[in-house]
């Protein structure tokens, strides 16, 4: 396969792992799990399911409408749609610490003096849950994301699914436009519930510093698109 031929998202993440292999390099070779896409969606269909769900196909049927798929082009005018996602990334944050790094020279961060090789890491789930930074911070709220016009605005600086920098996650660029379309195209299609006297809490679990949630059960039945 060669980087001219890469058709979607899939492509993509062989492509960079190939790379990575070639290179020998451990750490982009973490990166590029699918297990983050996988994660993120099982999360969609139990946070906020009900009410944000019904406010996402309604917005997915006025500006897709019923008879097409959604496209990587709707993502703009799908505000509340890519809301939800953010608010599912935050909630559950697929991986809680991020990867090891270390400092290159003595520092000083936020007062602490960080001497030179000192291993350090972000803890991502930390960051999702900092109630000064997230106003009930254990609600699932989309509109956290919107400004006043309904429309996304500056996601806070706290808001790192992705991590940042030079070693933000390789995938991030393609992965956000086909989670979307998975997403769209899924909430389009489809009505997802919670069996009648299920938990919606779902419990989340851990392995290998992933985020994994604990079995559940849904009701997946197909929407009357007519």
């Amino acid at each position: 396969m060669i980087s001219d031929k890469i058709r979607d998202f899939t492509d993509s993440l062989i492509l960079a792992r190939k790379e990575a292999e070639h290179e020998e390099n451990a750490e982009m070779l973490s990166q590029l799990s699918e297990t983050h896409l996988r994660q993120t969606v099982f999360d969609i269909f139990s946070a906020g399911i009900d009410t944000s769900r019904s406010k996402v196909q309604e917005e997915i049927d006025r500006v897709v409408g019923k008879d097409r798929l959604p496209m990587v082009k709707d993502r703009e005018n799908l505000s509340y749609t890519e809301a939800t996602l953010h608010e599912v990334m935050r909630l559950g944050t697929a991986v809680p610490v991020g990867l090891p790094h270390s400092t290159i020279c003595d520092t000083r961060v936020g007062g602490y003096d960080v001497p030179k090789d000192t291993m350090v890491m972000i803890n991502h789930w930390a960051l999702h849950h900092d109630p000064r930074y997230w106003k009930d911070e254990e609600k699932f709220d989309p509109t956290r994301y919107l400004d006043e016009n309904g429309k996304l605005g500056m996601k806070p600086e706290s808001w790192l699914p992705f991590s940042a920098g030079r070693r933000v996650c390789l995938g991030e660029t393609v992965a956000k436009p086909e989670l979307h379309l998975i997403f769209a195209t899924i909430m389009q299609r489809f009505k997802i519930t919670l069996p009648e006297g299920t938990n919606p809490k779902v419990e989340l679990g851990g392995s290998g510093g992933i985020t994994i949630p604990a079995p559940y059960k849904i009701t997946v039945k197909e929407r009357n698109l007519i």
